[in-house]
């Protein structure tokens, strides 16, 4: 059996198994010991030995802090989108010759438990998780500390170093394929709680259908639960009367869509023969459900890159003052199987 089956029987990424395997940071405790589980279960045998750990006990630290809330952030990190970030920037900061402290705080006490935390077992610079941050949160935060990467979330109106994927740019994207493929009929599914991430994509989206002089004043909007993958959804019957209105659905992130896939395939309505669905993120969960949800690709390996370069950088310069940098990636938009060609399909007809 190879890593990639041990991953997908766990439901993480190869990465995280890897991490887990060679007793790397970044996974919790619960997932940590289900993967291990199933490496023992199944006799699993690594092809090859680990090279010797090149990151000593008593490397340089850098801190991965996170604010908890409940239906956001969790204390565990059982949110796929998180685990895998979270691997990626635990591999880069080894390869970096760093080692990373995890510090998961209340949301509302956070300055003060990671000023406390610091105080006890300093470290070289923080990594901030901003996802359910505010901006009245992360401004204090920005100025307590210098060696400060925050990632995951725009923060216009704040003086500090942010590293996040062009939430704008992908929903806008996705907008266009919709439309691209013959859909005017088209449904948006808001997540909730709401966050600045689906702010942006809201923007993105409405900015797209203006562009192509579509009334947004008729698009059609539903919200579900954005932090939970296949959530119950309490409003089952508006759901699917919203589903059967339109041809094809945005959903802010992967978690609505793939929840969305799976409540309308139970209730007999068909992706992508009835209706299209489309997401946001491309988690590992995408790929592996049927059909295979075409998405929008948050480039998590390349935001850990950047987040971890740009923080060893403002290590190296401490002491001397650089202007903030505020990093936007680029998604990639990945066409798999939800969404139906509806000009393939009329040419069929006619």
């Amino acid at each position: 059996m190879k890593l990639a089956d041990i991953a997908k029987m766990a439901n993480v990424s190869k990465s995280t198994a890897s991490l887990v395997l060679n007793g790397k940071p970044g996974v919790s405790d619960a997932k940590r010991a289900e993967i291990l589980k199933l490496l023992e279960d199944s006799n699993y045998v690594r092809l090859r030995q680990p090279a010797q750990a090149k990151t000593p006990t008593n490397s340089p630290k850098v801190r991965f802090a996170a604010g908890t809330n409940e239906n956001v952030v969790s204390l565990d990190y059982q949110q796929p989108f998180f685990n895998e970030l979270i691997a990626y920037i635990s591999s880069e900061i080894n390869a970096a010759g760093l080692s990373l402290l995890m510090s998961i705080f209340p949301k509302d006490s956070l300055l003060e438990d990671i000023k406390n935390a610091e105080l006890e077992e300093p470290s070289l610079g923080i990594i901030l998780l901003g996802t359910n941050l505010t901006s009245a949160l992360l401004r204090p935060i920005s100025e307590a500390f210098e060696n400060l990467v925050i990632i995951d979330t725009e923060s216009s109106g704040i003086d500090c170093n942010t590293v996040t994927m062009n939430n704008f740019l992908g929903s806008f994207t996705a907008a266009n394929y919709l439309l691209d493929l013959g859909h005017q009929k088209i449904g948006y599914i808001k997540g909730r709680p709401r966050i600045n991430n689906f702010f942006d994509r809201r923007r993105g989206f409405v900015a797209a259908l203006n562009e192509r002089d579509i009334d947004v004043e008729h698009l059609t909007v539903f919200q579900m639960r954005g932090m939970q993958l296949f959530a119950a959804e309490q409003h089952l019957e508006a759901l699917l009367y919203f589903a059967k209105s339109v041809t094809a659905i945005f959903c802010e992130n992967d978690y609505i869509a793939l929840s969305l896939i799976k409540l309308l395939q139970q209730n007999e309505i068909s992706v992508p023969d009835d209706v299209s669905v489309i997401g946001f993120d491309d988690i590992h969960e995408s790929w592996v459900i049927t059909p295979e949800l075409t998405t929008v690709h948050v480039p998590l390996r390349e935001i850990a890159n950047e987040t971890v370069r740009l923080l060893h950088s403002k290590i190296e310069s401490s002491g001397n003052k650089q202007a903030k940098k505020q990093i936007f990636l680029n998604p990639e938009l990945i066409v798999r199987n939800s969404v139906k060609n509806l000009r393939h399909a009329n040419k069929k007809i006619n």
